[in-house]
């Protein structure tokens, strides 16, 4: 397990060039949202969402929100996936995630505990508060990427569009979101000129990355 992780780690690239018309394994598909639903989140916030897109005309509407360079990635992919985070988050939506754990562990809910969090959120200035919303998604878009390894699943992140436009687009305002960042899914075309086979993975050594203090 551990050789399969570093083999799959030292394998991912950032797709920059997918075959069009390329579906992705459904068992694949399904494994990779369900490894979200399941990733951590600061005080188990999970204030974050998904857009699952495979719409051809979606995609192409939604690729007028991204660098030239990147749109036809929007296109040709598979699936884009938009991660977003919540644009508010307070007592109501701590009450729910406590009411959730206490039915779930099939106690009462924590009031001491619920206490503590809303103290906790309500400490953050309204600028500290969207930071820490749109980290959350950072986490979550993390064990993304590791796990897109894991399946085999060509992929690429990308930042590289505008949000205010991709927000007014998906009409994420009225949702009570914003989109943070984005991603595709598919198949690497053979004229893909970022695999490993042509640009060489490059990474700085651990001594210069990793400090261990013992």
């Amino acid at each position: 397990m551990l050789e399969k992780l570093k083999q799959a780690l030292q394998k991912r690239y950032s797709t920059k060039i997918f075959k069009a018309g390329q579906d992705v394994d459904q068992e694949k598909l399904n494994l990779l949202l369900e490894t979200l639903r399941l990733a951590p989140t600061s005080i188990n916030s999970q204030a974050w969402h998904l857009y699952l897109i495979s719409s051809q005309s979606e995609k192409a509407r939604l690729a007028e929100t991204t660098w030239e360079s990147n749109q036809a990635k929007y296109k040709d992919s598979s699936y884009l996936l938009v991660f977003c985070a919540k644009t508010a988050f307070a007592r109501e939506d701590l009450l729910e995630i406590e009411e959730l754990t206490a039915s779930t562990r099939h106690v009462e809910v924590n009031e001491g505990r619920l206490a503590m969090l809303d103290n906790y959120v309500g400490s953050m200035s309204e600028r500290d508060k969207q930071e820490w919303l749109k980290r959350q998604v950072y986490l979550v878009f993390g064990q993304f990427l590791t796990t897109c390894a894991l399946l085999d699943l060509d992929s690429c992140p990308i930042e590289g569009f505008d949000p205010q436009e991709m927000d007014k687009l998906l009409g994420l305002k009225e949702k009570g979101l914003t989109s943070v960042v984005s991603a595709v899914i598919g198949s690497r075309d053979i004229n893909d000129f970022n695999t490993l086979d042509k640009a060489q993975k490059v990474r700085f050594p651990k001594d210069k990355m990793i400090t261990e203090i013992k």
